[in-house]
């Protein structure tokens, strides 16, 4: 074997090596050029990450996943967008504007993605990445704006820079975040007015004072008041925020928090403490108790304030408490 042949495959394997084994060396052995993609360019280590690129986004099929020119699907990695797409729920809160944010953000743009040496694919098979445009990060973007959560469930390089983001996010009541908001015209609203110029700030402001003078907010024909609600309840001994509940799955616990989405199937009811239901504490009744409930607990526990009591358990990387008897569930508000 040519002395240059075999110095090329022994460099080949030590980066193999240092980069996640078999998965780099698909990356730099792939590819099989089509006339429809351009071939994509050699896999270089940046730091301990990968990078490679450029491609560019042939589309956007949600909040967190896009396609490239060259028919790979990316997972933005550490971004969790609401769905749009699921099999079983409705379109969620936000899902939308998480959407049209990132096709405005990436689609037709040219873009690099940079991979973690390890666990490049889903299950899915969608390629795992952190995608660059230019020197934006379009995974910190999102979150920030706050179109997409952080997602926790597996560890990656940049999580607590993501979390931090997420915190900034929520703090400033950014798009999912906003209190009062019931869709997504305010961060779409938010992103618009960081475009324009200083010029256009100021009309921007102008013309919002004199539409606030024009059409005052009003509740039943008064104008709304600025006090803030009453305090709630202390919480009793023992009774613990259902955000608390990923630290005790196996205990027994009565936790406490708001119902903001309820789904009933008939085989199931969901009464779900936060949006993203993948991250927090679901309290499920099944269709076979459904009948020791008045009514229509979907309908009865939506918008309350509950203490319900009952084991923390994990399902399908989910927590939940299954709740067999009305007495389980308490409406507090």
């Amino acid at each position: 074997m040519p002395r240059a042949r075999r110095n090329l495959l022994l460099a080949a394997a030590a980066l193999a090596a240092a980069f996640g084994g078999w998965r780099f060396l698909r990356l730099v052995s792939a590819p099989q050029v089509t006339p429809e993609s351009p071939a994509p360019s050699r896999s270089v280590p940046l730091g301990e990450l990968i990078r490679r690129g450029p491609y560019t986004v042939a589309k956007v099929l949600d909040g967190d996943t896009v396609k490239l020119d060259n028919g790979e699907t990316v997972r933005l990695i550490g971004v969790d967008a609401p769905e749009i797409h699921h099999p079983e729920l409705p379109v969620q809160r936000f899902g939308q504007e998480a959407s049209d944010f990132l096709k405005r953000l990436l689609e037709g743009f040219e873009v690099t993605l940079e991979l973690e040496p390890a666990d490049q694919v889903d299950k899915y098979r969608r390629t795992l990445a952190y995608l660059w445009k230019g020197d934006v990060m379009a995974n910190e973007e999102i979150i920030r704006r706050g179109y997409a959560y952080a997602y926790t469930r597996f560890e990656f390089r940049r999580r607590d820079g993501f979390l931090a983001l997420e915190r900034e996010a929520r703090h400033a009541q950014y798009g999912l975040w906003h209190l009062s908001l019931r869709d997504g015209r305010i961060a779409n609203l938010v992103t618009r007015y960081d475009r324009l110029s200083l010029e256009g700030r100021k009309r921007f402001d102008e013309s919002l004072e004199q539409l606030v003078e024009q059409f005052p907010i009003e509740e039943g024909g008064k104008r709304a008041s600025t006090k803030p609600p009453p305090p709630l309840p202390p919480r009793p001994a023992g009774v613990i925020d259902f955000r608390e509940a990923s630290k005790l799955v196996g205990k027994r616990v009565t936790v406490e928090g708001r119902i903001v989405a309820t789904r009933n199937t008939g085989k199931v009811c969901f009464l779900n403490f936060h949006a993203d239901y993948r991250r927090y504490l679901t309290a499920v009744i099944l269709g076979s108790v459904l009948k020791r409930f008045p009514g229509d607990p979907a309908k009865t526990y939506k918008g309350k304030l509950v203490r319900v009591t009952g084991e923390v358990a994990e399902k399908d990387g989910r927590l939940e408490i299954v709740i067999e008897e009305a007495g389980q569930i308490q409406v507090v508000e």
